[in-house]
């Protein structure tokens, strides 16, 4: 699709959003309609009155004929006037003409404001409606989407990338809806007053145009660089809050604000193009709508000489009209470089909300609510890139094949970057395999609905994600209907609720962005109790002791791997005093399965298990 009509298409999707505001847009259409109807009927006003004020025309002393004509309305308001003038007065007629344009200016006014009023509740939910929009596809797409992009990118696209589009776009929701009015409304009464110069005037509209396109162009192209500058700057800052301690502990304040330094430049030139072109425009607009007032001017004279002296007060009219014309004509020149500029920024989360949600449910998925049999991996290989076309080059996970039944435990282990975290987010469905199968209870895991499948699983990761929110609030985060006496419950057997309650405010302290405010220790209990919370049918703890220290892991075991024997559990650690209990142990070496079965048995073996527990046990 080329550009142009990408960008149309853009705006399109923005005021689809549109026909949940039909009673508004309806309103504010009427109420711009009047606005322009008082506008141009204030201005009309004016040279008659003088006209009949200073005697400049031959009175009309009868009232004129109905006629759906301009010259009944003319002639009416003459037989007003010097019926007004000749009762009252001059000075008296004064007064009644000020005070009939005042009362149609402030109506004017008011239909104006009237359209801001009903905009507002427009603009807003038309932003509220992009961010939820953009929010829920945001937790839809699957984690290798987010291993491709940038954290801070994401976060600016959510926030100055809308920002932008309400701006430049919705912003300019209310000048659609006016100016094209009064511009119509300017028009007609030119040509009322005279045909043949409008013609004329209309021949510079192809010019006007022809820059607004040329310049348009551009700014949407620097607006595009210009929002994905915005998007590595925020990543820039995110990186800095972040890594601020390795920053300090390695001196590289200098070589971050270096790195910084360029990309500010970067954007600080861009935006300078997009500002003086942006304003470039405006000016060159104004001077080319002077410069046909002058033309038709010239042209009245010397084309049409005799009418031009004869009519001199309806030219003057018509030179008040076309100037009070310009204003909307530039606003909408602006309006156009605003939404080509806003364009950008929308292409920028259109991206986002258009991107493929690769993990999604099949046709007529199976439902599951409790695991009753096995978990069961076929022949599964894994490869992060997705144009790997065979099972033998697939590098991270090969030919993987280990069947697990309900109530046992089974610890994976081996060295690091082996794919033991692949290996349990696949079961998850994290990420999609392509080569094998994995089933549970003999169905493969892509014919269950997806929020059936998760909610079999209580998962403790190795690096603990705490929401800023109280300690009730982040244990009760997957079971929301969870009694006071489950939470505490489940705290204790996560063997948090003594440090809990040394808190300030026990469970209803606040702990902090990433739950910063706790240590180590204390967020993987939280993260623990959590998961043991919602009561999943089986738990995976990735790495989940950690951050503690051998007696709190001791407490840990006598109070959790009991719990979890009652269940079905999966573990991957590297301690020891963590997996030796389990049912079987599934060491991985490079993506592949080395060794299988119990501790005994893999230690008789005297192989890559034996040499790893060795390895620890001298090292320990």
């Amino acid at each position: 699709m080329p550009p142009i009509w990408k960008g149309m298409d853009y705006l399109g999707r923005i005021f689809k959003y549109l026909k949940n505001y039909k009673l508004q847009i309806a309103l504010i259409l009427f109420v711009q309609l009047l606005y322009a109807f008082f506008s141009i009927f204030t201005l009309t006003l004016l040279v008659p009155f003088l006209q009949v004020l200073f005697r400049q025309v031959e009175a009309v002393t009868t009232r004129p004929e109905f006629s759906f004509s301009p010259q009944y309305l003319i002639d009416t308001f003459y037989y007003l006037m010097n019926s007004v003038i000749e009762r009252y007065g001059q000075a008296s007629a004064l007064l009644f003409i000020a005070g009939t344009m005042i009362l149609l200016s402030f109506l004017a006014n008011l239909c104006r404001y009237a359209g801001m009023f009903w905009l507002s509740h427009i603009r807003s939910g038309i932003l509220s409606n992009i961010r939820d929009e953009f929010y829920r596809k945001l937790i839809r797409l699957p984690l290798s989407y987010y291993a491709k992009q940038r954290s801070g990118d994401i976060v600016s696209r959510m926030g100055a990338d809308v920002l932008e589009v309400e701006w430049t776009v919705i912003s300019s929701l209310l000048t659609l809806c006016r100016d094209p009015f009064l511009i119509i409304a300017y028009l007609i009464t030119l040509f009322a007053i005279s045909v043949k110069l409008s013609v004329v005037t209309l021949l510079i509209l192809p010019l006007m145009a022809l820059i607004l396109s040329v310049i348009g162009k551009n700014i949407r192209n620097y607006s595009l660089r210009s929002q994905e500058l915005i998007g590595q700057i925020t990543a820039y800052f995110e990186e800095a809050v972040d890594g601020l301690r390795i920053i300090k502990g390695y001196n590289a304040q200098d070589y971050m604000s270096g790195q910084f330094r360029k990309k500010n430049f970067r954007f600080y030139r861009l935006n300078k193009k997009i500002f003086r072109i942006k304003e470039l425009g405006s000016p060159l607009i104004e001077f080319l709508c002077i410069f046909a007032v002058l033309a038709i001017s010239m042209i009245g004279l010397v084309v049409f000489p005799d009418s031009f002296a004869s009519r001199g007060s309806a030219f003057m009219l018509y030179f008040v009209v076309f100037a009070r014309m310009i204003p909307p004509a530039k606003s909408l020149a602006t309006t156009y470089y605003q939404i080509r500029k806003g364009m950008g920024a929308a292409a920028r989360i259109y991206e986002v909300i258009d991107a493929e949600v690769e993990i999604k449910d099949v046709p007529n998925a199976k439902h599951i609510t409790d695991f009753q049999e096995t978990i069961e991996f076929k022949n599964v290989s894994f490869s992060y890139n997705p144009e790997i076309e065979k099972e033998e080059d697939c590098e991270v996970l090969r030919n993987i094949n280990f069947t697990l039944k309900k109530g046992e435990t089974l610890a994976i282990v081996g060295p690091s970057g082996s794919g033991k975290s692949t290996l349990v987010d696949l079961l998850s469905r994290f990420y999609d395999i392509r080569f094998g199968e994995i089933l549970i209870d003999g169905v493969p895991i892509k014919e269950y609905a997806l929020t059936d499948l998760r909610g079999l699983f209580g998962i403790v990761n190795q690096d603990v994600f705490l929401f800023d929110d109280t300690v009730y609030e982040n244990l009760t985060f997957g079971a929301k209907n969870a009694t006071e006496e489950e939470v505490v419950a489940a705290a204790k057997i996560a063997q948090a609720h003594d440090f809990i309650m040394e808190l300030e405010d026990g469970y209803q302290t606040r702990i902090g962005n990433r739950g910063m405010r706790l240590s180590g220790g204390q967020r993987q209990r939280l993260s623990i109790a959590r998961a043991i919370l919602k009561n999943p049918q089986i738990f995976i703890l990735d790495e989940a002791t950690s951050a503690l220290d051998n007696e709190s892991e001791l407490l840990f075991q006598e109070a959790l791997l009991p719990y979890i024997e009652q269940h079905t559990g999966i573990i991957i650690a590297h301690r020891l005093s963590t997996i030796r209990f389990v049912d079987h142990i599934l060491f991985l070496k490079d993506g592949r399965v080395e060794e299988f079965g119990s501790h005994n048995e893999l230690m008789a073996k005297k192989g890559e298990y034996y040499h790893f527990c060795t390895a620890q046990n001298l090292s320990e």
